[in-house]
Order: structure tokens, then C-alpha cells, then sequence
């Protein structure tokens, strides 16, 4: 779970951003902390290079 003082940062800009008072740096803390919050708790994209998709047509005659 993401820590409580970084949920109050992501508010705080979130607000600051949509009173159109955020600078550069904020509006980029914001994206890290967005991106931070959206994936926590995610596990992470395991890529695996002998991965094949098959596509499959049923043809009907």
C-alpha cells in the first residue's frame, strides 16, 4: 500500500493541478506519484521471449 504522506503529496498537487497553479516540477511529481499509485500493489509484467501467440481460423465448407 502506498504510504499515507505520499497518497497527501499526490492530493495536494492533484489540487494544485487543477487550479492550474502547478509548475513544471510539481505537474512531474505528480505524474511519478500518479504512476506510483496506479501500479501499487500490481506485480509487474513478466515477459517471457518464447512467448508465440497462435492465431486460430475455424473455415466452415
Amino acid at each position: 500500500m502506498m504510504e499515507q504522506i505520499k497518497v497527501n503529496r499526490l492530493n495536494s498537487l492533484f489540487e494544485k493541478m487543477v487550479a492550474n497553479n502547478a509548475n513544471i516540477i510539481e505537474k512531474r511529481e505528480l505524474n511519478n506519484l500518479y504512476k506510483e499509485f496506479i501500479d501499487d500493489g500490481r506485480d509487474k509484467p513478466r515477459y517471457n521471449s518464447s512467448y508465440n501467440q497462435v492465431n486460430k481460423v475455424a473455415i466452415n465448407s
